[in-house]
């Protein structure tokens, strides 16, 4: 699934590099893998600090892509409730850089 979203038209080659990286390392651990794993783990994968590393290699809007991409593949309640306040997050950290940017330029 994240193979949409984390794909070289989207990111240069060492982010998505490291950003691969990552996320083997998330399935082994979270063990949420879509070829045998459980599905329902990937709340506790979002909820962690590893997947607040992902979106720092990932940014914002791409990481926001991915976990609307989950929230709109499953059926699963919590898992729909845990993206959409994770969404909600990104959003709420997308309007405080656009500030911040808005400052600087202020400031210029």
């Amino acid at each position: 699934m994240a193979n949409k979203i984390i794909s070289p038209t989207n990111l240069d080659a060492k982010r998505l590099d490291e950003a691969r990286k990552l996320l083997a390392e998330a399935e082994t651990k979270y063990k949420f893998s879509s070829y045998g794993g459980n599905p329902k783990k990937l709340i506790d994968y979002l909820q962690s600090p590893e997947f607040i590393e992902l979106v720092m290699i990932l940014g914002v809007d791409l990481s926001k892509k991915l976990v609307q991409l989950i929230r709109d593949s499953y059926q699963d309640e919590e898992m729909k409730s845990t993206a959409n306040k994770i969404i909600e997050e990104l959003d709420g950290y997308s309007d405080i850089e656009e500030s911040k940017t808005v400052r600087s330029r202020t400031f210029l």
